[in-house]
């Protein structure tokens, strides 16, 4: 009979991890992979030796609520179903345990975790496709696909302010998600049951959205045939979102601000004052205290609206999410036209962590559709595949949107831009005000250019 333990006790404990389809991780306090087993490496590739949310997740820092930094903190094993990118750019998600490593006298010297490939469990049950939603948005806010630091304290924010009838004033730039972060609002609220109304003000003529917000009686005007309740009528009970709020006439702005004061308002045409409850939720991708300034937006209104001010960050100052959100674009587009891409080459995602997304979601998502058709079935989406404003991007500027401090960013950005434009040229590109503008000069010692 063999006596195996004869073998030398390494060789040994690495010929049993390797033969298991689990996948073992070892990791130290500082969170540095010391050891892989053969089932790990052939999903992610061998990173011994690197930070471990640096190799598993893209991530600059270490992940929130991170299952293996509460081990070394308190030696208590964990269990949790977490997504991850794979090498070949696919999400994957996997069940991870995680228990502490101790030395021979009981101290806590680093952390081993056991994952489990669940991903496709993880579609096949509509149960599990709940669970993916809960722990990919780690709350129940519906569509919204983040593992970014800065959402997830908006989702913190959601969560104390939904209850309350407060106006809430949504900014940043299109394409952010406005609109999602207002339904999260509402429907974590106690109106959630009632109606939940979007009207983008800058769609509807000037002439029309008086009568559009606030209804209008049958002759109240040229072709009023009917009495019309209003938009503010419809959300009765419920949350009426003013998507680019700024873009209201002037004239009808005093409107909307009695009604905010008071409930009240009344029919275009009618003499019948009527009262509403209603929670207003506005969103705007411009400056509006800039506008204050200019004299096209009421400073009261301004005021009533900015009572909760969120504001939603641009993807580049959040690249952690890019991956996510372009993989979970192409297995939407995937189901919706039939196709089996089967994901997005690692060097095809570099090249989208390095691209700025002016457009921000809205273009990652038109991206990825455009990419999907390119690309062939049982195959990568690789960089050939992307669209030529993504690959005609300056090398340079790929260069220098790597993973900076916001402030670097901004800089930069401040730096390169005066060359070619004005104060509220530079004020407008990166969504700031010119008095915002002025006192980042002055903080960071950035001389105007000397004009010829």
């Amino acid at each position: 009979m063999i006596n195996i333990f004869s073998l030398k006790e390494e060789a040994l404990l690495r010929s049993v991890l390797d033969t298991v389809d689990d996948g073992i991780t070892i990791i130290d306090k500082n969170l540095n992979v010391l050891f892989q087993n053969e089932a790990i490496k052939k999903k992610f590739g061998d990173i011994k030796g690197r930070l471990c949310y640096e190799a598993y997740r893209n991530r600059a820092e270490p992940c929130i609520d991170c299952l293996i930094l509460k081990v070394l903190e308190d030696g208590k094993p964990r269990k949790v179903l977490s997504d991850t990118v794979g090498c070949n750019g696919n999400v994957m998600w996997m069940e991870c345990s995680s228990g502490p490593l101790l030395d021979e006298d009981g101290n806590i010297i680093g952390a081993v975790e056991i994952v489990r490939d669940v991903t496709e469990q993880m579609f096949l049950t509509e149960q599990c496709a709940t669970l993916k939603r809960e722990i990919e948005r780690q709350v129940d806010f519906e569509s919204i696909i983040t593992q970014s630091k800065s959402i997830k304290q908006i989702f913190n924010v959601i969560k104390k302010i939904a209850p309350t009838d407060s106006t809430v004033l949504i900014t940043g730039e299109s394409g952010t998600g406005k609109e999602l972060i207002a339904r999260a609002i509402h429907s974590n609220s106690n109106r959630r049951k009632e109606p939940f109304i979007s009207v983008n003000c800058s769609a509807i003529p000037e002439n029309l959205l008086e009568s559009e917000l606030f209804g209008h009686v049958k002759g109240a005007f040229t072709g009023a045939f009917r009495n019309h309740p209003g938009l503010i009528s419809t959300a009765d009970g419920g949350t009426l979102f003013l998507d680019e709020v700024g873009e209201i006439p002037q004239p009808l702005q005093s409107k909307l601000l009695r009604f905010l004061q008071e409930g009240t308002c009344r029919r275009v045409g009618d003499t019948k004052v009527q009262k509403f409850d209603v929670r207003i939720i506005s969103a705007t991708n411009r400056d509006l205290e800039e506008a204050v300034k200019d004299g096209l937006f009421r400073e009261d209104l301004f005021f009533r609206l900015n009572v909760i001010p969120i504001y939603i960050p641009p993807l580049r100052e959040r690249k952690e999410d890019i991956a996510l959100l372009a993989n979970h674009f192409l297995q939407k587009f995937c189901k919706e036209n039939n196709r089996n891409v089967n994901g997005i080459s690692s060097t095809t995602l570099k090249v989208l962590m390095d691209y700025n997304w002016p457009g921000n979601v809205r273009e990652v998502q038109n991206a990825v559709e455009y990419s999907l058709h390119i690309a062939e079935d049982n195959g990568l989406i690789t960089e050939e595949h992307l669209p030529a404003k993504i690959l005609n991007q300056p090398k340079e500027k790929i260069k220098k949107s790597g993973f900076i401090s916001i402030e670097e960013f901004t800089k930069q950005s401040i730096i390169s831009l005066q060359t070619e434009y004005n104060e509220e040229k530079i004020a407008e590109i990166l969504g700031i005000s010119r008095k915002s503008l002025w006192e980042k000069r002055k903080r960071w010692g950035i001389n105007r250019p000397i004009s010829n």
